[in-house]
């Protein structure tokens, strides 16, 4: 499972060979972007290393008011070449309202954008951002959560990567995206059921609970089935508003000898007293690049 978030948390650069595909179609920025993007920038600020022992994306531009930042990604997947690197010295956009990130490489159609509180994912809320396509490679950025001072990842992928990260006080309170949930237990082993542990994660809540529990039940496709209770921890980081269950691995195990695909789950989530049903079935709900997990979707709805 690859979390989208701290890529800027470990110094160096790593170079690898990579199995990234080749003829990649940079995209101009173009005199006339889609409506709505400021066209001709007064200031032009450049942030990061341009890498020569690889061949290395064009930079992001980003946009607000009269001023265009071309921030070189420091972390890729591009041409022949994987690069992990750090961003030191973080540029600050200040507070707009919006953003407007252009992203330089036209099979990079996807752009993720992560908010990290204060920049620690472990004591900081982190969620995802607004991000709107507009057309020509340009997307319309807007925060998400409270006001406060973020780390912002920006995350551009499709058929490879680059990422990079800058710094926004967001000047404006602004609804969280609905709460989310995500079961790992089952997986598929070369056609068989395995599981490499249970894994039980829920984040987006408006503050995290003071009390919490979890009871699983997973039904294999020959009715077979197993309940057991999830192991909350609060040793891996997941921030402000998330909680997590970690274990126990054992049950894992005994749930994928019950039978074959699919595997329906039940959550019994009880926070603060008031209990959360969700329920997913792999591999049917399967969240795409975050594997073995399942979404859950609960009744009644999580608070907001």
């Amino acid at each position: 499972m690859r979390r989208l978030l701290g890529i800027a948390g470990a110094a160096g650069l790593l170079l690898g060979l990579a199995g990234c595909a080749t003829g990649y179609d940079p995209i101009a920025p173009g005199s006339s972007p889609p409506v709505g993007v400021p066209s001709v920038p007064t200031v032009t600020i450049t942030h990061g290393p341009r890498h020569t022992d690889v061949e290395q994306p064009p930079p992001f531009r980003v946009r607000y008011g009269h001023t265009e930042l071309q921030l070189n990604p420091t972390t890729y997947c591009y041409t022949n070449a994987c690069v992990d690197g750090a961003g030191e010295n973080l540029p600050s956009v200040g507070s707009p309202e919006e953003l407007y990130v252009f992203v330089p490489v036209r099979q990079f159609d996807e752009l993720i954008v992560h908010q990290i509180e204060g920049g620690d994912p472990c004591t900081g809320r982190h969620v995802q951002a607004e991000a709107t396509a507009l057309g020509e490679g340009w997307w319309l950025v807007r925060p998400r959560g409270p006001a406060g001072s973020y780390q912002i990842n920006l995350f551009a992928r499709g058929g490879g990567d680059m990422a990079a990260n800058l710094l926004w006080q967001t000047p404006s309170d602004r609804a969280l995206p609905d709460p989310t949930g995500r079961l790992a237990l089952i997986a598929d082993h070369d056609g068989r059921p395995d599981s490499y542990g249970v894994e039980l994660e829920v984040g987006n809540l408006p503050r995290a609970p003071e009390q919490y529990a979890a009871t699983i039940t997973v039904t294999a496709g020959n009715g077979r089935s197993l309940t057991f209770a999830a192991t909350p921890t609060k040793e891996v980081c997941v921030g402000e508003g998330a909680i997590y269950f970690d274990g126990p691995d054992d049950k894992g195990k005994q749930a994928a000898a019950l039978g074959d695909f699919p595997f329906t789950t039940t959550v019994e989530l009880n926070l603060d007293g008031v209990t959360y049903v969700g329920t997913g079935t792999y591999p049917d709900d399967e969240i795409e690049d975050y594997g073995p997990s399942v979404s859950l979707t609960f009744d009644p709805p999580l608070p907001r």
